[in-house]
This record gives C-alpha cells, sequence and structure tokens, in this order.
C-alpha cells in the first residue's frame, strides 16, 4: 500500500509538473508575442521621429528666413518711433535684408520639392541647377554661398560672362566627387576646387561694387 500510495503521489507530480509546463510554454509563448507586438511598436515610433526630424529640419531654413524677415520689420518700427538703437538692430535689418531680397537656395529647394512652386525651370534659371541637386548640397556651405550668388545676380540681371563661366567650372567639378562629404572635404583640400571658388567669390564681389 505504501508503495501504491507513493506511486499515485509520484504520477499526481508528474502531472502537476507537465500542467506546469504547458503553463510555462503558454507564458513563454504570450510573453514572445507580445515582445514582438512592443518591437514594432518601437520600430514604428523610430520612423516617426526620424520623419519628424526630418521635417523639422527641412522646415528650420524656412523659419529662419521668416524670422529674419519679422525681425527687420520690427526693428525697422523701432527705428521710425525714434526709440533708439538696440545692439541688435542694425544686424538684424541687414540678416533681414539678404533674406527678403538676396538667393536663399535652400528654403527656396524645398518649396520647389514640396510642390509649393511647381515650376522647377525657375529654380533653375536662378541658381543654375535643380531643386534636388541644391538640396543633396545643403550641406556644403560653399556651394551653397555660390548658388545664392548665382541667383543674386541672375535676379537683378547681372550675371556676367567670366561669373557664368567660374560657375559652371565649378559645377563641373564639384560632379567629380561622388557626395556632400567628398565635396566638403574637396573645398577644404582640393586646390583647383579652392581656387575657382575664391576666384567666382572676387568675381561677385566685384560686380557687386561696380
Amino acid at each position: 500500500m505504501d508503495l501504491q500510495d507513493r506511486l499515485a503521489q509520484m504520477t499526481a507530480e508528474v502531472e502537476r509538473l507537465k500542467l506546469d509546463k504547458t503553463l510555462q510554454r503558454d507564458e513563454v509563448c504570450s510573453l514572445r508575442a507580445e515582445a514582438r507586438s512592443l518591437q514594432h511598436e518601437i520600430s514604428t515610433l523610430n520612423r516617426q521621429i526620424r520623419d519628424i526630424k526630418a521635417e523639422v529640419s527641412q522646415d528650420a531654413p524656412a523659419t529662419n528666413v521668416g524670422r529674419e524677415v519679422r525681425l527687420r520689420f520690427l526693428e525697422l518700427h523701432r527705428r521710425r518711433m525714434g526709440r533708439g538703437k538696440s545692439k541688435f538692430d542694425e544686424a538684424r535689418i541687414k540678416c533681414g535684408n539678404r533674406a527678403a531680397h538676396r538667393g536663399r537656395p535652400v528654403v527656396d529647394a524645398l518649396l520647389c520639392l514640396t510642390g509649393l512652386m511647381d515650376d522647377d525651370k525657375v529654380y533653375l534659371d536662378l541658381y543654375g541647377v535643380t531643386p534636388l541637386a541644391a538640396r543633396k548640397m545643403m550641406h556644403v556651405p560653399e556651394m551653397i554661398e555660390v548658388m545664392g550668388f548665382h541667383a543674386s545676380l541672375k535676379a537683378e540681371g547681372k550675371v556676367t560672362p567670366e561669373f557664368h563661366s567660374l560657375f559652371e567650372r565649378l559645377l563641373a567639378s564639384t560632379c567629380t566627387f561622388s557626395g556632400p562629404t567628398e565635396l566638403r572635404t574637396a573645398f577644404k583640400e582640393e586646390k583647383a576646387v579652392q581656387s575657382c571658388h575664391s576666384a567666382l567669390q572676387d568675381c561677385y564681389d566685384r560686380i557687386v561694387a561696380a
């Protein structure tokens, strides 16, 4: 009887262990499913964060232009009121003038790429490159600068044959580099690119001075 009792107890224990194993397996499956769901949610949130950051990055240049123009408006009115100069007014007025009247390659490229300006030929004529090309070079300050030169002169009908030739030569040089990172390095290290860029700046200054 003792052996039978022990056998019955052991059988019951085995059944209990089997049940525990089944419950644990079900719990593990449930936890894995929950983990997959959370991982999917995290991936979705990460994509949303990247999209928001991209939108903020694209909106920032246009926001800066708008801020500079409005500060110029306010500083000019402060001057008309005779309230005296602030330590910022001259700089703000100059920045506002540039924002309102000079070429802004990045902002204008975004206006074209988002469809607010639906005629890319206008951009190409002003800046000498397509909006997409400008966007790819938006983190190369030297190229943004010379595109701004081109637009400012083009808008006033002051592009000279010398400026046009130098601009085209610089564009041809930039096409030999694979991307913005290499291009930024080229403006720091490549003598030919530096020389052409310098000549273009000098040419622009002479046109403006004249």
